[in-house]
């Protein structure tokens, strides 16, 4: 049973983007624009009802408080720049000293950098993911490699280990009983689906190999299929029943940008083997949109954030969107086993899914697009896109292709000193030059010395009109097409 926090008391919160346990028990949310909020019952009937500003990490220069967690009484909070360290000294529910904890990070005013899934480990070292620069057009200088890498931050902030490298955009980080890491990744660039990974000591995932220069890739240890774009992930304690799910995993799922009824929260078993690896099974457990995060709180039930509609960053767009949830469990399912979401199939005919074929072919699709679900050309891979997307909202992706564009596969038009002016995608950066892949494929290297000035684009690098001609059948059978890429059937 889903319930909606009725916070009417204090000050407003909206579009929370983290949601963590704190010290007391007390639950906090972040806010994409720099608030960090601490949540109270004040009626004591199990529901927060007022909010009080912590902290806004404005006031400190800082942007985008997209990390969080604590340790005894101090709140860490990573941001853009740096990881900050707050305390409420005199208990009244604000901030009353801050501290930089770690700020080596490379940072630009490019909106997709972030630092998330702050956790402290068994060994007490900070874990934290530094979301990639690989579509950055005018990215920091990176000499360490931070950016797009798990980082592990000494107790006392002053000695700093790359865990991990080659992450896109990894949101959630967790530790389970075991002491095993585990974080989430989005697919694309690199990533063929939504990953669920385990760390291994300086691992490499898989993306931005260029940047790394490294070729042996850690393979995920489970594709996560519930929903797209996982975000915030927390194991269950083993000793909270909630429901029979002691020690799993749970996960929200934004869902696909800018399509505000899709989001959801998985269930993973996670059992680990007599060999130290492990086996899973996911189950979906609701359907909530634009999940950005979700935490346990003192009493084992579970809260969620929904984030609300956001811009192509996921910066707020409209005022007082998006909520915190309350799920609390029936009792009176805890035998009813939990059963995977069962999808409505449809039997397309050989000559269809064919036609379909010789028709992408015809449209010049496979110019932009592979299906191999491993080689990303100018547009995404569309190996199991059916599985992601419903037949309508693929139909509309072709239909209106810049209406909705995923931030990594966004145009960026450079223009150089000499006047020449290219369009293309960003596949790589760095302080020197730019990687631009062109229409065709074909990828060139700008140096920074030649460049002007660069400008994302709001435009889809897909014509529109693809369709234009095709008749109704038609359509079909390029969607039939499309759909058997998954070896799904079609919702």
């Amino acid at each position: 049973m889903a319930l909606k926090l009725p916070i009417t008391k204090g000050v407003k919160l909206a579009n929370p983007i983290q949601l963590g346990l704190g010290p007391a028990g007390v639950l906090y949310a972040t806010n994409q624009t720099g608030e960090v909020y601490s949540l109270h019952d004040t009626d004591n009937d199990g529901l927060e009802d007022m909010a009080l500003l912590y902290c806004n990490v404005k006031d400190a220069g800082l942007r985008s408080p997209s990390g969080f967690t604590s340790r005894g009484d101090t709140i860490y909070i990573g941001t853009a720049q740096q990881i900050r360290a707050f305390l409420d000294v005199d208990k009244d529910g604000k901030a009353d000293t801050s501290w930089v904890f770690f700020d080596g990070i490379p940072h630009s005013e490019h909106p997709y950098e972030w630092t998330n899934g702050l956790s402290f480990g068994p060994d007490n070292w900070l874990y934290a993911a530094l979301t990639t620069d690989s579509w950055n057009a005018a990215p920091s200088p990176d000499p360490k490699g931070y950016r797009g890498a798990i980082l592990k931050i000494s107790p006392d902030g002053k000695k700093v280990e790359t865990a991990a490298t080659g992450i896109r955009s990894v949101y959630g980080l967790a530790f389970n009983q075991y002491g095993d890491l585990f974080f989430t990744d989005n697919e694309g660039g690199g990533n063929p689906t939504e990953e669920l990974n385990r760390l291994v000591r300086n691992g490499f995932y898989g993306h931005n190999p260029a940047k790394y220069r490294v070729t042996s890739i850690v393979a995920p240890e489970h594709n996560l299929e519930t929903e797209v774009a996982p975000s915030g992930i927390e194991f269950n304690r083993p000793d909270n029943d909630y429901g029979g799910s002691g020690g799993e995993l749970f996960v929200a799922y934004y869902g696909p940008g800018e399509r505000w009824a899709r989001g959801g929260i998985g269930r993973i078993q996670v059992r680990r083997l007599a060999d130290g690896s492990y086996a899973y099974k996911e189950f979906p457990v609701a359907d909530i949109p634009k999940l950005s995060d979700l935490a346990f709180g003192k009493d084992g039930a579970l809260y969620v954030a929904n984030h609300g509609k956001a811009d192509y960053w996921y910066n707020a767009v409209y005022e007082n969107e998006g909520s915190i949830y309350k799920l609390v469990y029936d009792p009176s399912l805890l035998h009813v086993p939990a059963k995977n979401r069962e999808k409505p199939s449809k039997t397309f005919s050989k000559n269809s899914v064919e036609a379909g074929k010789q028709l992408f072919a015809e449209r010049a699709c496979l110019g932009c697009h592979q299906v191999d679900g491993v080689t990303e050309l100018l547009g995404p891979n569309l190996k199991d896109v059916g599985k992601r997307l419903t037949r309508e909202e693929i139909l509309e992706e072709i239909l209106k292709p810049s209406e909705r564009i995923k931030p990594s596969m966004m145009a960026v038009r450079v223009t150089k000193k000499n006047g020449q002016v290219m369009s293309g995608r960003v596949v790589g950066s760095n302080e020197n030059l730019i990687s631009l892949m062109l229409i065709g494929n074909s990828i060139i290297e700008i140096p920074r010395h030649e460049i002007e000035k660069t400008v994302n684009e709001k435009q889809s690098l897909m014509y529109e009109g693809l369709l234009n001609g095709l008749s109704d059948t038609e359509k079909e059978a390029l969607l039939n097409y499309i759909f058997s890429l998954s070896g799904s059937s079609a919702p």
